[in-house]
């Protein structure tokens, strides 16, 4: 990876190797507290790929804010979301957290439905034909 100091000794990546998201650091740390409300803080950070210390911060936030509960379980955290709580940005008010989280979590159902789809076939057509019984009775 190539980096091109800068005269304040900031390190600045080139235009072909950074990266951005759609979604915040903070939507990602959301994200991961709904899939699993026992991880710990240091896993969120490994897989939202910021330093703990920040996934400490942007936990701390998400609790002030509202949209996350935290409980003491022993000596680990347990977090759940506040599924009802409304969205504080102007634009998105009328959404709740849970409509967010919904959004952006996958869909197994769909998806597994999607790719196991078996071709049928057609049976030809002498044994297609279903016959009745009779309802004749035994004499």
């Amino acid at each position: 990876m190539r980096r091109t100091p800068r005269p304040d000794g900031t390190v600045r990546l080139p235009p072909d190797e950074r990266r951005w998201s759609l979604l915040t650091a903070h939507a990602e740390v959301l994200l991961c507290i709904a899939r699993d409300p026992d991880t710990r803080v240091r896993e969120i950070a490994a897989t939202v790929g910021i330093s703990e210390r920040g996934a400490h911060q942007i936990v701390a936030d998400l609790v002030d804010a509202g949209y996350v509960r935290r409980a003491r379980v022993g000596r680990r955290n347990r977090y759940a979301i506040e599924s009802k709580t409304n969205l504080k940005h102007a634009p998105v008010r009328h959404r709740r957290v849970a409509s967010i989280v919904a959004l952006l979590e996958p869909e197994p159902a769909r998806a597994a439905s999607r790719t196991r789809r078996v071709p049928r076939t057609r049976l030809p057509a002498a044994e297609a034909v279903i016959t009745k019984p009779s309802k004749r009775r035994a004499a």
